[in-house]
Parts: C-alpha cells; sequence; structure tokens
C-alpha cells in the first residue's frame, strides 16, 4: 500500500482532484495523509469533505487549526464572521452532522512507524520527546471525542504557548495550538502565534519550531503543513507540504514509500 502525505487542501477540491490524478491514485490500494486544514478559504469546503468522508476506509487528517474551527461553529454558540463564509455550506449542509462527526473523530498527530515518519498540522513542540508527543495527542483527542467536546472547543481560543506547570483549560489549549498553531518560538521558547512570514523575512529574535536546540524528535520524518510562506521547504528531517494553494501557489504529495521527492501541482487560483 502506497502511503501518500498532502499538504493544505483549504477547500481547494479540483486542485486535490488533479494532483490525485497526477499520483495515478487508486482508493482500493493507496492510503492518503491529509496534513490538517481539509476546509476554509477555498472555494469548495463542503465538497472536499464530502469527497474525502466517501473514502473514509482510506483517508486519515490529522486536524488542524481550521478544521477545529469549523467543528467548534458546529459544535459551540461561537458566532459566525464574515471570513467563515466559505464554511456555511458545511454548516448548513444535509450531511453536517455526520461529515462533523467524521471529522472530530481524526487524529491530532499520525505516526507511520514502519517508515519512520510523523505527520502534525503545524509542529511539534521542541521540547516533547516521541512519547511525549503521543501522550499530548492522544490527550486532545480523547477530548475532542467526548461528550465534553463542546466546552473544549468554546475554550480553545487562546494563545497558550506550552509550559510545564499550565494547568486546566490553558494546558490544554497550549497542547492545541502546539499541534495546529505554532511557527516560531522566541528567545525564551514562548510560541509567537502572530508573525506567518518565512523565517528570511524575521529578524532573529524569532526561530522556527523545528530549529529549536530543544528539538528532541531527530530520528523521524516530520511532515506538516500549515506554514503556507514557507512552503516547499526542507530542514534535516523536518519536511513543510503547504505551498499556499488557496493563495494560487501549489498543493504537494509526497509518497513515503518512494525517495522522499515532492509531487507538486499548480493551483488554479489567481493569486
Amino acid at each position: 500500500m502506497r502511503k501518500i502525505v498532502i499538504g493544505d487542501v483549504q477547500g481547494c477540491l479540483d486542485e486535490l482532484k488533479g494532483l490525485l490524478e497526477k499520483i495515478d491514485f487508486v482508493s482500493s490500494s493507496d492510503q492518503l495523509i491529509f496534513l490538517g486544514d481539509l476546509v476554509n478559504r477555498g472555494p469548495k469546503s463542503l465538497e472536499v469533505l464530502e469527497y474525502l468522508y466517501s473514502m473514509d476506509h482510506c483517508v486519515v487528517n490529522t486536524l488542524g487549526n481550521h478544521d477545529l474551527h469549523l467543528i467548534a461553529l458546529a459544535m459551540t454558540d461561537r458566532p459566525y464572521r464574515e471570513k467563515d463564509q466559505s464554511l456555511w455550506p458545511i454548516l448548513n449542509s444535509k450531511n453536517k452532522t455526520g461529515l462533523i462527526e467524521w471529522l472530530r473523530h481524526q487524529p491530532i498527530m499520525h505516526e507511520e512507524p514502519a517508515l519512520e515518519s510523523i505527520m502534525v498540522h503545524a509542529g511539534i513542540h521542541p521540547s516533547w520527546d516521541i512519547l511525549q508527543a503521543r501522550s499530548m495527542a492522544r490527550e486532545i483527542e480523547s477530548l475532542l471525542q467526548s461528550n465534553n467536546a463542546s466546552s473544549v472547543l468554546s475554550e480553545m481560543y487562546s494563545d497558550d504557548s506550552w509550559s510545564s506547570d499550565l494547568e486546566g483549560a490553558s494546558r490544554v489549549n497550549s497542547i492545541i495550538n502546539s499541534f495546529t498553531r505554532m511557527r516560531f518560538l522566541d528567545q525564551y521558547g514562548v510560541c509567537n502565534f502572530t508573525e506567518k512570514n518565512a523565517p528570511k523575512d524575521n529578524d532573529d529574535s524569532l526561530m522556527p519550531w523545528f530549529m529549536n536546540q530543544e528539538m528532541k524528535i531527530k530520528d523521524m520524518n516530520i511532515f506538516f503543513g500549515h506554514w503556507s510562506t514557507l512552503g516547499d521547504f526542507r530542514f534535516e528531517n523536518v519536511f513543510c507540504l503547504d505551498a499556499g494553494c488557496v493563495w494560487g501557489g501549489e498543493m504537494i504529495a509526497i509518497d513515503l514509500n518512494q525517495p522522499l521527492e515532492k509531487i507538486k501541482f499548480q493551483s488554479f487560483i489567481s493569486k
């Protein structure tokens, strides 16, 4: 079975189908592992979810911040914003319940141990070893899949940065933020959730999470998305697969069973 990892889709169904055609995807013999943010901003978020839901037997999605925001809108009384427009078709769909339930039962972190690979949406906090990362991921997945999910989701909107002394909602939020929103850490190891530029466009006061000297997971490949300005990027054992398809860039895939060469499909969306 081929294991194919794909970066942020964000409602770009036509590009996704074009990419799958390019790699000769066969649903009966291949597995697709998405790096989160299946929805939002792009033109066909509902259609993306329906398409992947129809292939549930061969699809895994590591939850991203936009995925979690959609689930929160569906399960809490959080008010809609104008920029949530691309999510409205999902929230008004007759299939809403099934799609949201499918999405919230997806993992925060996915592993392929035989291929020495880990997939997350944004990153893994550099201070966590693999056992800690697994534990943190399972904790959040359990909460999101529980009857208390609405409470967790309603309290999720914060900028808590991981610290081992946090408790309660702040601790949960800091783990979610590490997996789904993290890009830069400052000199004190605190996540900066505001800066979204590429590292070359910032001064030395901020460092990408994967370049932090505390980085403990070095014996497995880590694949992530989320950082469109970073784009097609590799640093040692860490790969970014978000090249900003929704902004007119490319959608990227990697076949884990082959040498780690990226397969790209140009967006139809104009920048």
